[in-house]
């Protein structure tokens, strides 16, 4: 190789390296923001869950029959 040849692909090497560095980077980014994603979602899921039983819970109170009469006693 000659020094003109080599003086254009030390250039061209630096500029293709740095979008390398700069796509694994973002990659990471990526990555670390799924992850937190995934983890913000399952604590979501988590509550949801909690949420359902809980209103099943109050489902079943409001239509339990001694709910009703005590407030027909209350109504009274």
């Amino acid at each position: 190789m000659n020094a003109g040849t080599l003086a254009l692909l030390i250039p061209i090497l630096a500029i293709v390296g740095g979008y390398i560095v700069a796509i694994m980077k973002i990659r990471e980014k990526q990555s670390m923001a799924n992850s937190a994603q995934a983890v913000e979602n399952q604590a979501l899921r988590a509550e949801l869950e909690t949420l359902r039983r809980r209103i099943e819970v109050l489902e079943q109170l409001v239509t339990d029959d001694g709910f009703q009469l005590k407030r027909e006693f209350n109504r009274v």
